[in-house]
Formats: C-alpha cells, sequence, structure tokens
C-alpha cells in the first residue's frame, strides 16, 4: 500500500511534535527529579498549621544560651553517592529574626544514597526574646544539586504537604503553640498565656508537637490533662481561684 506525500508529511510533523513533546517532558521529569522540599504531615485537615513550628527557651535552664530546631527535608528521585549542597536562606519577607543576634544557619548536604536528612538552625537566646516573639522564614533555593523547587501542595496520597519555606516563631517567654487551635484546644479549652503558663510549671513543658504525624498521641494528651485539671484544682482550693491576663478564670474542660 502507497502513502500519498501529504500522508507522509503529515506523519513526519506529527512524529516531531511528538519527539519535541517527549523531550519537554523527559526534561521536566529529569529536573523535577533534582529537588528537595520540606514535608509536613496534615494534622486534622489543617494545611495551615503545618507551614510553621513554635520554639520557646523557658523550658530551658538558664544556662542555655543556644539551641538547634532540626527541619526534616526529601528528595524527589533516586540519591546519589555523593553528598549534595543544599542552599537555605533566610527570606527577607516575613523574618523579623536577626542574623547573628537571634540565629545562623549552616552549611547543609544531603548525605550520598539519603532520600532524606534534617537542617539545623540555630537559635541563640538573645535578651530581647524576652519581650517578643520573633520569627524566621527559612526557604530551600535552588542549587547545583537540585536545581529545581518543587511545586508546593499536598502530595497524592492527601496526608502530606511539601514546602519550599518554614517559619521558625520563637522566644524566650511562653509562646502559643501552633497546633492549639487545631489540636491542644481539645484538652484545655481555649488558649490564654496565663493558662500556659500554668500547664508548663505542671507538666515541665510548653510545647506538644512530638509523636505520630507531629502531635502527641491520645492517651498521652489524656493523661496530661487529668495532671493539669488536678492540679489545677488544688491550687484553686488553696488560692482561690486562677485568674488569665484577661481576668478570666482558667478552666481545663
Amino acid at each position: 500500500m502507497k502513502l500519498s506525500s501529504r500522508s507522509i508529511i503529515l506523519s513526519a510533523l506529527l512524529a516531531s511534535l511528538w519527539a519535541a513533546c517527549s523531550k519537554e517532558e523527559l526534561s521536566s521529569s529529569l529536573a523535577a527529579d533534582n529537588s528537595v522540599f520540606f514535608l509536613h504531615r496534615i494534622g486534622g485537615g489543617n494545611i495551615g498549621s503545618t507551614d510553621s513550628v513554635s520554639y520557646s527557651f523557658v523550658e530551658k535552664n538558664s544556662t542555655v544560651a543556644i539551641d538547634t530546631i532540626w527541619l526534616t527535608v526529601r528528595i524527589t528521585g533516586q540519591p546519589q553517592n555523593q553528598d549534595r549542597p543544599i542552599t537555605l536562606t533566610a527570606a527577607k519577607e516575613g523574618t523579623t529574626a536577626v542574623a547573628g543576634v537571634h540565629y545562623k544557619l549552616l552549611d547543609y548536604v544531603m548525605p550520598k544514597d539519603s532520600f532524606q536528612t534534617q537542617l539545623g538552625v540555630v537559635l541563640l537566646r538573645d535578651a530581647s526574646l524576652q519581650t517578643a516573639d520573633y520569627t524566621l522564614t527559612v526557604s530551600l533555593q535552588p542549587s547545583a544539586g537540585f536545581p529545581v523547587l518543587m511545586k508546593e501542595g499536598v502530595m497524592a496520597d492527601g496526608t502530606y504537604y511539601s514546602k519550599n519555606s518554614m517559619k521558625i516563631i520563637f522566644t524566650d517567654r511562653l509562646i502559643k503553640p501552633s497546633n492549639w487551635d487545631t489540636y491542644l484546644i481539645t484538652f484545655f479549652g481555649p488558649y490564654s498565656e496565663a493558662k500556659l503558663r500554668f500547664i508548663a510549671g505542671v507538666l515541665g513543658i510548653s510545647r506538644f508537637d512530638s509523636g505520630i504525624g507531629g502531635q502527641p498521641i491520645f492517651p498521652t494528651m489524656q493523661y496530661y490533662q487529668a495532671t493539669v485539671r488536678n492540679a489545677l484544682i488544688a491550687y484553686n482550693a488553696a488560692n482561690g481561684p486562677l485568674l488569665d491576663e484577661n481576668n478570666n478564670p482558667v478552666v481545663i474542660p
């Protein structure tokens, strides 16, 4: 069967177009394979609670002058047999902390043969943290090892959320946990600084962001709730009702 010259030309054009599209898709795919990103588990379906972490020096001994907060990053594609530099910078927009005064960024790499690592951000206990909260927004940047930023959004399984930036809110005074309104409110009720200070005094902690999926396990929270409730009953019996900064009684459900 003979093909007309018109059919041959049309076939050639389609083949060229397919090849061009394939090359573009392949190029995009290969580029995407060299990405690094922050990965967050979505708690309670609330994406808004995944883009920040809170830290307070309040729980630390007064002799502690610095501490390190660890941020987990992962890669797309296959690991390589050599370390690859990761570029992390402080974003001008949304950052109130001052480099060298409130924080230090380090040199970071994705270790060879690894899909995941942790980036340490050094927090400095400056005296100004006693009177204010400071924010450090860190952003992943393109680099030789990871030339393309991964698109931010909900992952396919709906459980994880990928981001290129992370907000760190820190202070040397009590700070409202980022998961209070989405999780802790169930056990401790509406937030107040006086309530959190009382909880920290009873439990010795003011953050509740460890455990499965970044949230404390339910039985542990029930134990914390009962412990604080009993302590509050004892306090009120001895001293009268504990009032918060708005002159409202502190209540643990």
